[in-house]
């Protein structure tokens, strides 16, 4: 007689995941990497919604699916940052170790449980989390362990076994992890215009053509249009549009961010029969750019791109060099603080010399003073 093994069903388990912070890229990169292709970016661009899914096979016939939410967070869009957290059973923040205070507003802004399984993902190395990991401890009323992560399908393992761990001692969580930043990098998904092919090589060389005689600069493939804010750099294939903020180039931060600018152009005034329709509204883009005609909706979004809440004053160079158009995005920011404000603190913290604190102050106020009607 022959005998058959049944087939055993595995007991899955579905755990809805929290990924937070203060840099959206720097989560939606972590969030693509664990995810891979299991990820969804349809809604970064509207609401900066990402969402992805992770899964794990244990042993006792068990598996268990984290689905992964990449939440954002800004004044304006509070009641609905808040919503997407309902049902959630884990919390994974990312932070930069100079980030690791303002945990505590990031908790409150969101409505966090502290008593929520978490895992605090610290982009650094391990002395830097473990340095940090004091400032915590009042915080969460205990002590957490740090580790060191090679790579996040690691973060993802420790939540997936807290998620199930039935011992309150053997539970991993909460913790600190220390990861690279190399398995970390940041990511801003570009909503693709699927309905057009990209411009050929043909429409590239006369799109180049003409960047060259409006005097701008060529790098491979992409033309670099230089504004009081920075370097808008335009995709001569596709006509995608990102902002180099110049606010970095007076950081103390090694951080470079590139932010994506949504530009409609008109092509009236363009006439040529061996170009499509988008190489043209490329040329019109970097027309519209290097000449200054752009909509107010443009403008706002470029004027946003100069603000960093990690902004932080290069003191090689002096804060009079820093040009107004970079200052004025911290008179009002999402997180609410200024850069006054946030240049007290760091004057009380014995980081910002008073010096160049009272020059800031004087700047921002004759900025200020000069644009009042």
């Amino acid at each position: 007689m022959r005998m058959t093994t049944p087939n055993i069903v595995k007991e899955r388990m579905i755990f809805k995941v929290l990924i937070v912070g203060n840099n959206l890229p720097l989560q939606t990169g972590f969030l693509s990497r664990a995810s891979g292709d299991r990820v969804s970016c349809q809604m970064y661009n509207s609401i900066g919604l990402s969402l992805g899914v992770v899964r794990f096979d244990f042993q006792e016939n068990a598996s268990v699916v984290l689905q992964l939410w990449s939440i954002p967070y800004s004044q304006r869009m509070e009641r609905l940052s808040q919503s997407f957290t309902k049902g959630h059973r884990a919390i994974i923040l990312i932070l930069r170790p100079d980030e690791i205070d303002d945990i505590p507003t990031i908790f409150n802004r969101l409505s966090l449980n502290r008593q929520t399984p978490l895992v605090i993902v610290i982009v650094g190395s391990v002395r830097e989390a473990e340095a940090g990991s004091y400032q915590l401890d009042a915080f969460f009323e205990s002590q957490l362990p740090v580790h060191a992560a090679q790579h996040i399908d690691e973060v993802m393992r420790f939540v997936a076994e807290g998620l199930i761990s039935r011992s309150s001692q053997k539970n991993p969580l909460p913790m600190i992890v220390a990861l690279n930043e190399n398995e970390c990098p940041i990511y801003e998904p570009i909503e693709h215009d699927t309905m057009k092919p990209p411009n050929s090589e043909e429409e590239v060389d006369e799109i180049r053509n003409i960047a060259v005689e409006l005097g701008l600069r060529i790098v491979g493939d992409s033309c670099g249009i230089e504004l009081n804010e920075g370097v808008a750099w335009v995709c001569m294939k596709t006509g995608i549009i990102q902002m180099e903020p110049g606010i970095c180039r007076y950081c103390s931060h090694s951080c470079k961010r590139q932010s994506n600018i949504c530009i409609v152009g008109t092509d009236s005034g363009w006439s040529s029969t061996e170009m499509g329709s988008r190489a043209i509204l490329t040329i019109a883009k970097i027309y519209a750019l290097s000449a200054g005609m752009l909509p107010s909706h443009v403008k706002k979004q470029i004027q946003r791109t100069t603000i960093c809440t990690r902004f932080d004053p290069n003191p090689a160079i002096p804060i009079e060099e820093v040009p107004e158009e970079i200052l004025l995005g911290f008179k009002e920011t999402d997180s609410g603080t200024s850069l006054l404000e946030a240049a007290k603190e760091r004057v009380k913290e014995g980081r910002l010399s008073k010096d160049v604190f009272s020059m800031l102050k004087k700047k921002l106020h004759n900025f200020e003073t000069s644009h009042s009607y």
